[in-house]
């Protein structure tokens, strides 16, 4: 299996484990709303709690916004150039540093120390590198994966969905970078440019990272439990009746687990080596 395909499935992992949890937050909301209200039945616990991570997750947002739109206003931006085959917005200040940001049209931006420091073949590394997390808009998945981790924390595993979710984007970016130059050296020598690089990116970079990935069994049940759900949410959004009640909650969990299994996997191999 390639780099890149391995990847991809511990990124669908990850995915399906934050995406079983947004659309059982809307069953429950579209269930309390529609059939139940308020009434004193089994659901209307699930019903709160659905409402607590709700909250948290537009709290999450509220205050996350605000910030990304402070963080770029706050960027000191000399000018924006083409380097290398690549639009940059060139910051300010000696220290290396090359980021991707904005939400809905992230742009790459690059200090002046990194272009006077690096070298020609690190500095299209690092271009190539950060313009996979612009196209990818790798920004606004990385927030959504920040809000539903907010959302439930401390619940292992979403308390360290984010972080999985950070981690797994720049691993994609360092193969995407790799594949476009070639070339795995260039890459390596910036890393030792630049500091607080994840001991899980510099391992696969060389090679000895873990080779392991979510088997095949684990995201066709993830998949499977999305259709599920999906399906349950249909004959509700037109009005149509729901399964027993009291089979809910259960099947609500159940619908859980594959995502959980297969996010716990993939965090597993995004561990560094020891």
């Amino acid at each position: 299996m390639t780099e890149r395909r391995a990847l991809h499935r511990l990124e669908l992992a990850l995915g399906a484990l934050w995406l079983t949890v947004a659309l059982l937050a809307l069953v429950v909301a579209l269930d309390t709303i529609h059939f139940h209200g308020l009434a004193l039945e089994p659901q209307l616990a699930l019903a709160a709690l659905d409402a607590i991570v709700i909250g948290r997750a537009l709290a999450s947002l509220l205050r996350r916004l605000p910030a990304e739109r402070e963080f770029l206003r706050r960027l000191p931006v000399l000018r924006t150039e083409v380097v290398h085959g690549h639009e940059v917005r060139v910051v300010g200040g000696a220290a290396l540093a090359a980021f991707c940001a904005g939400l809905w049209r992230p742009a790459v931006y690059v200090s002046e120390g990194t272009l006077r420091e690096a070298g020609d073949a690190e500095l299209r590394a690092i271009l190539a590198h950060e313009e996979h997390h612009r196209a990818r808009r790798d920004p606004l998945r990385l927030l959504l994966a920040r809000i539903v981790s907010d959302a439930l924390r401390p619940l292992p595993p979403f308390a360290t969905l984010a972080e999985r979710e950070e981690a797994l984007a720049d691993l994609l970016a360092d193969a995407a970078s790799v594949d476009a130059l070639g070339d795995r050296s260039s890459l390596a020598s910036a890393f030792v440019r630049f500091d607080a690089v994840a001991p899980e990116r510099v391992d696969r970079l060389v090679g000895v990272g873990p080779a392991a990935t979510v088997p095949s069994a684990l995201l066709v049940a993830a998949g499977l439990a999305l259709a599920a759900i999906a399906a349950l949410m249909a004959p509700m959004l037109l009005g149509v009746r729901h399964p027993d009640v009291m089979l809910e909650p259960a099947l609500l969990v159940l619908a859980c687990v594959p995502a959980c299994l297969a996010a716990r996997r993939a965090g597993v191999c995004l561990r560094p080596a020891s």
